[in-house]
Parts: C-alpha cells; sequence; structure tokens
C-alpha cells in the first residue's frame, strides 16, 4: 500500500512538473500591421524573426500589412491571444492606452534614429521612479500585462511641402499639413498650421490632389508611401519628434518560453533595435541624397530668418509644456517622465529647445 501511494505522488509530481516547464519548441504568430517595405518590418520584424529561429526552437508565421491584424489592434489581439508577437504595436493608434509613450515625439535638435533610440531604450531600463514606486516601463508596459522592446526610432520627423517655401511665420498660418499623431496635432497648431490627422498611408493621394500641402514624417520614410516625387522642400536639424513603436508579446505567453528561449528573444530584440536604428538613420541620408538629385531642397533650421528659427523654437517649447500639462491633467506622471527623458536626451548628445530644462526644473 506504501509502495502504491508513493508511485502515485510521484505519478502526480511529475504531472505537475511537465505542466510547469514550458515546451521546448515553440511556434508563435507574429503580426505587422504595416507593409515589409517599412523599416519596422522589413528591418526589425524579418531580422529578429530571422535570427530567433536560427538560434533557437522557436518557429514564427508571419503577416504583414495587417493581413491578421490592423493597425491599432495589436493590443487587443495580444490580449485575446489571437497573435502571439506584435512587431510592430504602434501605441500613440491605442488611444489613450499609452499615455506616455509618445514622448519621443516631443521636439528635440539635432538627434538622429540611434540617439533616440538609445535614449528609449534607457528610458525602458531605467529604475527611475514615476509615479507610485512605479518606473516608465511598469507604468506603460508591466501594467498592461506586456513584456515589450523598442524596434528603433524613426529619423527626426521634418515639416515637408510639396513645394511652398517656410521662411516667415506667416507662411505656416492656416497651411494644412499632415498629422500623425495627438502630439504632432499640439506642435502644429503651435506653429499656426491646420493639422490633417491621417494614417501616412493616405498621405500620397491626399497631397496629389491638394488636400494637404505637406506632412510631418522622417524622409526616409518616405519611400515606405511613395511621397519622394511629391515633397520638394524640407526643414532639417529640428526633429518633430522621433516615433518609436514596440515589439510586444503578453507575459503569459513570454513565461511559456523556457529560460534559453527568453535569454536569446531578449538578446536578440535589443541587437536588432540597435542595429535597425543604424539603418534607419543610413536610410533617411539616402533618401535625402536621392531627392536632391532630383531638385528637393533641404534648408537646415539654423539657416532660416531669425523670425522663422525663433517661431519653431517657440513652439517646440511649447508643446513640451502643453503635453506635460495636458497628460497631466489626465492623471499620468507626464512631468516626471518629461524630466527624465530631457535627461536622457541631452546625456545621448541630443539638444532640448530652449527653456526646457527650466520648465522642468532641470540643471543641464
Amino acid at each position: 500500500m506504501i509502495k502504491q501511494t508513493l508511485q502515485a505522488a510521484t505519478g502526480v509530481l511529475a504531472i505537475l512538473v511537465v505542466s510547469a516547464t514550458p515546451l521546448a519548441a515553440q511556434n508563435l504568430t507574429i503580426s505587422a500591421g504595416i507593409s515589409q517595405t517599412h523599416f519596422w518590418v522589413g528591418g526589425y520584424l524579418d531580422p529578429f524573426a530571422d535570427a530567433v529561429e536560427e538560434e533557437t526552437d522557436i518557429g514564427f508565421t508571419r503577416f504583414y500589412a495587417g493581413e491578421l491584424v490592423s493597425i491599432g489592434g495589436e493590443l487587443d489581439a495580444l490580449q485575446d491571444r489571437v497573435i502571439d508577437v506584435a512587431a510592430p504595436m504602434l501605441a500613440p493608434y491605442h488611444e489613450g492606452r499609452f499615455p506616455l509613450s509618445d514622448i519621443t515625439q516631443l521636439p528635440t535638435y539635432n538627434t538622429d534614429s540611434p540617439l533616440i533610440t538609445r535614449a528609449f531604450n534607457a528610458l525602458m531600463d531605467s529604475d527611475v521612479e514615476i509615479a507610485d514606486g512605479k518606473t516608465f516601463y511598469d507604468y506603460e508596459i508591466g501594467d498592461k500585462g506586456l513584456r515589450a522592446w523598442g524596434l528603433g526610432a524613426t529619423a527626426a520627423y521634418a515639416i515637408s511641402t510639396t513645394g511652398k517655401e517656410l521662411t516667415d511665420p506667416a507662411d505656416l498660418r492656416g497651411m494644412p499639413l499632415r498629422a500623425g499623431s495627438a502630439l504632432h496635432t499640439v506642435v502644429l497648431q503651435q506653429l499656426g498650421v491646420t493639422p490633417v490627422t491621417i494614417p501616412a498611408a493616405q498621405a500620397y493621394e491626399a497631397l496629389s490632389r491638394g488636400t494637404i500641402e505637406g506632412i510631418i514624417l522622417s524622409i526616409g520614410d518616405w519611400i515606405s508611401y511613395s511621397l519622394e516625387e511629391e515633397l520638394t522642400y524640407t526643414i532639417t536639424d529640428v526633429a518633430i519628434g522621433h516615433w518609436q513603436s514596440y515589439l510586444a508579446m503578453t507575459e503569459d505567453r513570454w513565461n511559456g518560453l523556457s529560460a534559453e528561449q527568453q535569454e536569446a528573444v531578449d538578446r536578440i530584440a535589443r541587437e536588432t533595435t540597435l542595429r535597425n536604428a543604424e539603418n534607419i538613420d543610413a536610410q533617411d541620408q539616402r533618401v535625402m541624397a536621392e531627392a536632391k538629385e532630383g531638385g528637393a531642397r533641404f534648408v537646415p533650421v539654423g539657416e532660416l530668418p531669425e523670425a522663422m528659427q525663433s517661431h519653431i523654437a517657440e513652439a517646440s517649447t511649447n508643446t513640451w509644456i502643453q503635453w506635460v500639462e495636458d497628460t497631466e491633467a489626465d492623471g499620468h506622471p507626464a512631468r516626471a517622465t518629461a524630466r527624465l527623458w530631457a535627461q536622457l536626451v541631452v546625456e545621448e548628445g541630443g539638444e532640448l529647445p530652449d527653456g526646457v530644462a527650466e520648465y522642468l526644473e532641470l540643471d543641464l
């Protein structure tokens, strides 16, 4: 009887051990709402998945261009287990659900994709408390039951037009320009522009029809939407922010991976992020060079008339202030996040608009 009891107990223990042990081989569904021509897919999703498949026994079933999940539906699809991995999960299209993640879209000077990517990685890894004992990662990612990594920030978002030169604040007044996010709308309103909020995929038709006269978008991203021949005048060296997005999966899905699989996924995700940032920057320079050959003009902000420089600088500073105060009013720790973000950007070599450090009470 004792022997039978021990055998039964051993069998139950074996079942519990097997149940608690992650399966070795995994097949994960990974989805992108945008096409493979975009640098977050061809430059991140595919290299990441390829490297994980080569190094581990994880396999991916890949979906592109919204075949399975459209832009803005990634969080629900992850939580409902429709997909296992979102790449990208475009946080700004999940209205109100990632209130701090558009921090990278605040205007800066002399920043590029690698710089902002390093700063954002540091923000994600920071142990600085922003509210109620929570870090930025806890507040934006962990509280939603997610595990996430940055994908590599876009290059600087720039103001580009179909030809209209912007040399005086009056040139911007009432001008219809495409905005891609709520924060872009803020900066355009500060500039006196009429924001038209549409996805970048709709910009070509709107520009060609004259519905809008310009756009805020990174130069390297023009080729994703066939805008190279439409945009012929651009102000450079002032970033109307950078757009960063996430590679994401649920904590439940993450916990279903073995320790070895987790180590590989985390390491490869981080390595791919930094490589992608370098490639994004190179693509930005390549598209700019090709556009110049086609007759497009790129004017550094420092070469604009003083009145225009001051107007852009004031709008940039006011955008930080408005974002902080509006987001705080909605109950989120925007000031603490902005202070941390500003410090990280400066530590990486970027510059803030005049007055931002003073507003945030930072000694930088």
